[in-house]
């Protein structure tokens, strides 16, 4: 049955982004934003921020915003480096190492390999409201061996990280 709906059609750019070390929530980014913006924080930025740090996912958002803000234009994070890891948008929603099953093929472990950013959106046309497809980020794993290399299309394993429905984030 053929779509209601088509997305346009884009070509990807690609460009390397030289600090790899996205391990997702840096406990300083938050600081160091308003810093590089105001200088030295007074007493009522203080409190501000110090409300802000205790919140997990104030701190990531302050992170994911501050790694997007590079190039705010990325649609696709690629790397094949067993020892990088996603960029999140929040401390909640992420998979544990149990919620990450083995390769269906060979049962080995599987790692992070890409993930589609929430900027797809933005791309494909939709809109900010109620009920329209959104998330935070999706992660997708793959065999970390690359077996079985005679099969042409092999499951992987996506996670999907939603935003809290409580929060609204532009």
């Amino acid at each position: 049955v053929p779509a209601r709906t088509s997305w346009p059609e884009y070509q990807i750019a690609i460009d390397d982004e030289v600090d790899l070390d996205s391990d997702g929530c840096d406990e300083d980014s938050s600081k160091s934003l308003v810093m590089q913006k105001h200088g030295k924080p007074d007493d009522t930025m203080q409190s501000w921020m110090d409300q802000f740090e205790a919140d997990a996912d104030n701190q990531c958002w302050a992170y994911f915003q501050e790694r997007i803000s590079r190039a705010p234009e990325q649609v696709l994070r690629y790397c094949r480096d067993p020892n990088v890891k996603p960029l999140w948008a929040l401390s909640a929603g992420r998979p544990s190492n149990p919620d990450i099953p083995s390769c269906s093929y060979c049962k080995g472990p599987l790692c992070y390999e890409f993930q589609i950013m929430p900027q797809l959106l933005y791309y494909f046309g939709v809109r900010n409201e109620p009920n329209s497809l959104d998330w935070a980020t999706i992660v997708v794993y793959t065999c970390q061996e690359t077996c079985d290399q005679n099969i042409s299309y092999k499951e992987e394993f996506a996670w999907v990280q939603l935003y809290p429905t409580s929060i609204s984030r532009p």
